[in-house]
């Protein structure tokens, strides 16, 4: 089997009249192609997203030159294969119209020997403009549902196109118009057999496990062939009687005593290689041995949700994942190695694929199974209703059938979820209206079926929220299932309510910040760094986003002094925000079995409710999600004003043995009183440990605070964590200004450390470089009189100590106001 690999440098024009043709690289899309030759500005930068929506307007035509010889045209058959073209697009060779696709989440794989010739052959691909195309679908809609514009959605009824739905604008994403083909386009010759897909099925018994290993070939013809599968150095030879066409061929192994693949924090992630080879054609994955289970079922709480990994319920601990950038041509398994490393980093095990993004490519989740990081993955849909003709769930049956066979072999892929929020947008939105009821649910059972068909390992969960299996309702029925809470963020509930509920499994809440410094200096100039200036209302996409940070300020903080002051109070609250909601909800296991907050990652500079910012720069809470993500946390919890409650929760499979000393500091860090409380939690679990009155911590809590530190063991691994719980709110304490020294220096390793030491209590202690971005071992904390910090970090760019030394910011509460 031979191949002639197509990518490269293409030519692209379009119908532009005065648009000159220019170079582009495919893999890739016209946007970063424009902006490579300097006919669009930077579109993160400033307003000038504005600059390419003429980019929209027009279709767009990629075209390249290429040689065959008489021996590859010899083969008795040739296929074009393009990974994906994004989206609505005509495939011509040598002037003859190859295909027509609509699908950019489907394989194109087609037959093309009869369009090629000896020597010089020319390829096309146009791509017509999505509006033009989308407009026509819905002049034939028979229900009123194409997606409206809005605050944020620039293009209308982006839902009747398979592509991108955040491309046209989200309430964190920019509108950027891409088009382009993505991944590997090639032309392939056999005279034999390909391998079409190659997947798995795992059947787990005490110290063994059975694999069943299915290649799903196609043949050229009819006859016998040999198909050698090998799993773990060990080699099967199937004898398969081949007719023309596709074809399955299966052969299973026996593993004793399997090394199992296990949730990060929960054990190690080894791999095992598979290989599928087929007349000269060859497949190989690596597989990771595991008995996981989608748990839910009726219990005296109301429906559970969660998932087992090797007989362990793991509660789930993460964010939710966005694609990584607007434009596609930027995605490298650099990018995607950070930000999973990032993940890990913060304690992580588990990601939410969003549904509105894209299954991403190989390298993502090839580096999930590597870390440990179990998905909860959505399937392409998300905030809207969409077609159930006959027509559009043909492109839905194709796309589902290539996307889930290419990916369920992934150790990491914990459930297959129908879409995000649409069928919650029938129950949130209230809506009685029966042919669209109807509609949903005939999508929806084809999503399901067609889901079930290529994968019969998995769960498949209706939609996100879903009050169960069965039951695809319940916005805010945090009893059963899993659901999105949203009162403190949209309906301006305070912090306190995440106090007043018990949610199964909850996998969506968030609250906003804005991006890191040097992310905001990336985007404005001077004139523009004022929090409601056009710019930074620009890289703002949820309406009153702004406002809504700054009238949360107005009920727990003293208002910041300076613009620098505001970045900096608004990721603080955030960070409390979640903090309080995540900390509570880890203590009710195992009632509650999941938290995943909106969202790890941002596709561009903006403000929204990221814990990473656009450039990877952990934002304060990212640093909190390190520590009430930890393997076992200390929380003093005031649910009530009259009550402090001390909690524990542990993800450890042995007991945690120690104590908790809780100390009552006054704001001039004097102590007022301490106590001890001993410890002895079992394993994976969670519980209140003390319940005791304020009036016996404080008389006056707007001059204390509390402070916790547990120091214990677990299997004679030695574990300490800290914490802290304000009595009062941030403004009502008159905080002193600190004296915080600062020395940084290099260790013997070439480590670069940053030491701290203060004279009076700190808060929300954050360091930072002007113009280095860097990540700490730890930041955003408490320090405390007497307890000098020794922090270590790493910088993106290197950096003289020098430079270091003058670009170092500290930032604390009681810095970011005047008085």
């Amino acid at each position: 089997m031979s191949k002639i690999d197509l990518s490269g440098i293409w030519t692209l024009s379009c119908n532009k009249p005065d648009f000159l043709a220019i170079p582009a690289r495919i893999p890739g899309e016209n946007c970063s192609a424009l902006i490579d030759a300097g006919l669009v500005p930077d579109p993160y930068v400033g307003l000038q997203e504005k600059d390419l929506q003429w980019v929209r307007e027009f279709d767009w035509t990629w075209s390249r030159d290429f040689e065959l010889d008489s021996g590859f045209l010899d083969q008795k058959r040739i296929w074009l294969n393009v990974d994906s073209l994004d989206t609505v697009g005509e495939i011509r060779i040598n002037g003859k119209t190859v295909l027509h696709s609509r699908n950019m989440f489907c394989r194109i794989r087609h037959e093309v020997r009869d369009f090629l010739q000896k020597g010089q052959n020319t390829i096309e691909v146009t791509v017509t403009a999505v509006e033009k195309y989308t407009a026509e679908e819905a002049e034939k809609l028979t229900l009123p549902i194409g997606s409206k514009l809005g605050y944020w959605r620039k293009m209308p009824n982006n839902n009747l196109v398979r592509k991108i739905q955040c491309q046209g604008g989200w309430d964190w994403g920019p509108c950027i118009p891409v088009s382009g083909i993505y991944g590997d386009i090639y032309l392939q010759g056999s005279a034999g057999s390909r391998i079409e897909h190659v997947y798995t099925e795992q059947k787990h018994s005490e110290n063994s496990c059975e694999l069943l290993v299915t290649a799903e070939i196609d043949s050229c013809s009819d006859g016998m062939q040999e198909v050698k599968f090998t799993f773990g150095g060990k080699e099967k030879a199937v004898a398969a009687e081949l007719k023309s066409g596709m074809n399955t061929v299966q052969a299973s192994f026996e593993i004793r005593s399997p090394k199992l693949w296990y949730p990060a924090g929960y054990g190690e992630q080894p791999l095992y290689d598979l290989t599928v080879a087929a007349d000269s054609c060859s497949v190989g994955k690596k597989i990771g041995l595991r008995d996981l289970k989608t748990v839910s079922h009726p219990d005296e709480h109301g429906i559970c949700l969660y998932f087992e990994v090797n007989g362990i319920a793991v509660f789930a601990k993460g964010a939710d994942w966005i694609p990584m950038d607007a434009r596609p041509q930027t995605y490298t398994r650099e990018r995607y190695e950070r930000l999973l490393s990032d993940v890990v980093a913060a304690n992580m095990n588990t990601l939410r694929v969003w549904g509105g993004g894209l299954y991403e490519n190989d390298d993502f989740y090839d580096l999930c199974d590597e870390k440990g990081i179990l998905l909860w993955h959505d399937c392409m849909f998300a905030c809207a209703h969409y077609p159930s003709d006959d027509d559009f769930l043909s492109l839905v049956r194709a796309e589902l059938n290539y996307q889930i066979k290419r990916l369920r072999d992934h150790a990491c892929i914990a459930l297959w979820c129908g879409d995000n929020e649409c069928g919650g947008f029938l129950s949130h939105a209230g809506t009685k209206d029966l042919p669209l009821i109807l509609n949903y649910d005939r999508f929806n059972q084809a999503v399901g079926r067609a889901v079930k068909a290529a994968d019969n390992t998995r769960t498949f969960w209706r939609t996100s929220p879903c009050n169960s299996l069965d039951d695809a309702s319940g916005w805010d029925d945090y009893s059963k299932g899993d659901m999105h809470f949203w009162k403190v963020w949209h309906s301006g509930a305070p912090f306190e309510a995440y106090y007043d509920i018990t949610p199964r499994f909850c996998s969506e809440f968030g609250f906003q910040s804005f991006p890191c410094q040097n992310t905001v200096d990336f985007f404005t100039e001077g004139k523009q760094r004022n929090v409601t200036s056009p710019v930074m209302e620009h890289h703002q996409r949820n309406a009153g986003g702004n406002s809504k940070i700054v009238e949360m300020f107005t009920r727990y903080f003293r208002l910041p002094s300076t613009f620098e002051d505001f970045i900096y109070l608004s990721q603080v609250q955030q960070a409390a925000a979640i903090k309080t909601g995540v900390e509570y909800w880890r203590t009710l296991k195992p009632v509650c079995m999941g938290t995943i907050y909106w969202q790890l990652n941002d596709n561009w500079p903006v403000a929204s409710w990221s814990s990473l910012d656009y450039f990877g720069s952990w934002k304060q809470l990212h640093y909190h999600a390190r520590r009430f993500y930890a393997p076992v946390i200390a929380a003093a919890i005031r649910r009530t004003p009259e009550t402090v409650e001390i909690r524990m929760s542990s993800d450890l499979g042995k007991n945690v043995r120690g104590e908790i000393r809780l100390s009552v500091f006054g704001i001039d860090g004097g102590i007022r009183s301490q106590r001890k409380i001993a410890v002895d939690l079992a394993p994976y679990s969670a519980a209140v440990l003390q319940s005791i009155p304020l009036a016996d911590l404080s008389p006056v809590p707007a001059e204390d605070f509390l402070y916790l530190e547990f120091q214990g063991e677990c299997d004679g691994t030695p574990i300490r964590c800290t914490n802290e719980c304000f009595l009062a709110k941030y403004k009502e304490y008159q905080l002193p200004q600190p004296l915080i020294r600062t020395r940084i220096s290099p260790d013997e390793n070439g480590l670069m450390h940053l030491k701290l030491s203060t004279d009076k209590p700190a808060f929300y202690v954050f360091a930072e470089f002007a113009g280095i971005p860097a990540v700490f071992s730890d930041n955003s904390f408490t320090l405390l009189p007497g307890h000098p910090r020794d922090l270590t970090f790493r910088t993106n760019e290197p950096a003289t100590l020098e430079r270091l030394e003058k670009s170092l910011v500290i930032r604390h509460l009681r810095s970011s106001y005047s008085e």
